[in-house]
């Protein structure tokens, strides 16, 4: 092919893409990669019809190439570090959005990516460099505001914090991310009452109302009204346990316990929990119901069940408090996910910022747990806000002891925590949240944080 050609080919692909036609879009270039494959444009434009096609491997090698021959192109750049992300490589796509900063440095955009990327590897002080200088570049911006703020919070430098969420909130009355962020700094600044006043103006029942419930709880405790904060967390009703029962093909729940344990301990993506979230001495394996095994598939199923007796239990017995007892808002997906713990492990305070309902089970626990007597050794404890959230009134709290086969059904937005066991067995429990649909795509669509 000559120049001519070439450049004709390109150009019948990127009308392809504007088109949303990725098919159209490789078949243009494929005569291109075949004569010309140094040609970056060819490159680029096959993986980016690859990704919209959910194809992410077969995507990722002609952006790399394309990345090596045109190392300062900002747009393939940001190409391929979106491709990384998608692949969950964020360790790679940093430095991809890295190269693509020192190459373009007044772009904000790859600053507030480069943000994002060391907040999900739990690097917070880079984060903050990061998300500084996006304000910086971006002085007027309210969302810059937002994500410093933010940033600040994470390290824990709280009253910094204040200023640029308090900007964000009343530059934007209406966005319910901003308020949250600013009434969740105000209450780890030490300001219960303004947080309180914030949080109170979020109560509308979606996504933002359900996660607050969380800090309300606190800032009303630190206010003194406890018979309120008691009232939110409604430990005796909202936190449920059910013994499942063995699913069809098994002959007992011990054989359903063992397979699945198993299945984890030899499954291929099983990881060591990352230290920046809330396990400790752990390894876990994610996403278990995408692309799910057989076992799964039959776990799932006993989840949805174990969630419509707890709609019932609701029903019968808190059909008053904050967390609603009618159906969730919407279609709903399951996350589910497995940590496995070994001696010393368990979880920080914390709560699940997307889901509505979320639960544990337990297919695995130790001798030890049984025997450890007041010590709660291995056992889940609910109501004790988490490290970041300074806190001078001792909470109501409610402790479970495991046992096999036990499922804990809870409202997302209760803080609960782990107590560190001494023992040489496992400890091995899958964890869900039940997420509405409108609600994911929300927090995405915000950057919504916890």
């Amino acid at each position: 092919m000559d120049a001519n050609a070439i450049r004709n080919a390109l150009t019948a692909a990127s009308q392809a893409l504007q088109a949303g036609r990725p098919r159209d879009v490789e078949a243009a270039v494929a005569p291109v990669l075949k004569a010309a494959p140094r040609e970056p444009g060819a490159q680029i434009l096959k993986a980016i019809a690859c990704h919209q096609q959910g194809r992410i491997d077969e995507a990722l090698p002609h952006a790399e190439k394309a990345a090596q021959l045109a190392p300062t192109d900002a747009n393939i750049l940001g190409t391929y570090g979106t491709i990384l992300m998608a692949a969950d490589r964020p360790g790679e796509a940093l430095q991809v959005f890295k190269q693509l900063a020192r190459a373009n440095p007044q772009s904000a955009q790859a600053f507030f990516t480069i943000g994002l990327l060391h907040n999900r590897l739990g690097q917070y002080e880079e984060a903050l460099e990061a998300f500084t200088t996006v304000d910086r570049l971006t002085p007027g911006k309210t969302e810059s505001k937002r994500n410093l703020a933010n940033a600040l919070y994470e390290v824990q430098r709280f009253e910094e914090a204040v200023e640029p969420a308090r900007i964000a909130a009343e530059d934007r009355p209406d966005d319910k991310n901003a308020q949250y962020t600013l009434a969740k700094i105000l209450l780890a600044a030490g300001k219960p009452e303004e947080a309180l006043e914030v949080f109170d103006r979020l109560q509308d029942g979606g996504m933002f109302a359900n996660k607050s419930h969380a800090y309300r709880e606190v800032a009303l405790r630190e206010l003194g009204r406890d018979a309120e904060a008691n009232a939110v967390g409604r430990l005796e009703d909202y936190v449920w346990p059910l013994k499942l029962k063995a699913p069809p093909g098994f002959l007992s729940l011990d054989a359903f316990n063992d397979a699945i344990c198993n299945e984890m301990l030899n499954h291929p993506e099983i990881e060591d929990a990352p230290t920046h979230r809330a396990t400790r001495h752990g390894r876990k394996v994610s996403n278990l119901l995408t692309n799910p095994s057989p076992l799964m598939t039959t776990f799932g199923e006993m989840i949805k069940g174990a969630v419509a007796d707890m709609q019932a239990h609701l029903v019968r017995n808190a059909s008053d408090g904050p967390f609603a007892t009618a159906p969730p808002p919407g279609p709903c997906e399951i996350d589910l996910w497995v940590n496995i713990m070994h001696r010393q492990g368990h979880q920080l305070p914390h709560f699940h910022p997307q889901g509505w309902l979320s639960g544990c089970y337990y297919a695995r626990v130790p001798e030890q747990i049984e025997s450890s007597g007041e010590a709660h050794e291995g056992w889940i404890e609910f109501g004790r806000p988490a490290y970041h959230l300074p806190h001078t009134k001792e909470p109501k709290t409610r402790a479970v002891k495991p046992e096999e086969g036990l499922i804990v059904l809870f409202p997302s937005y209760l803080f609960h925590r782990t107590i560190p066991f001494e023992s040489d067995d496992l400890r091995i429990s899958f964890a869900f949240d039940v997420v509405p649909t409108a609600w994911k795509n929300s927090a995405r669509e915000s950057g919504a944080e916890v």
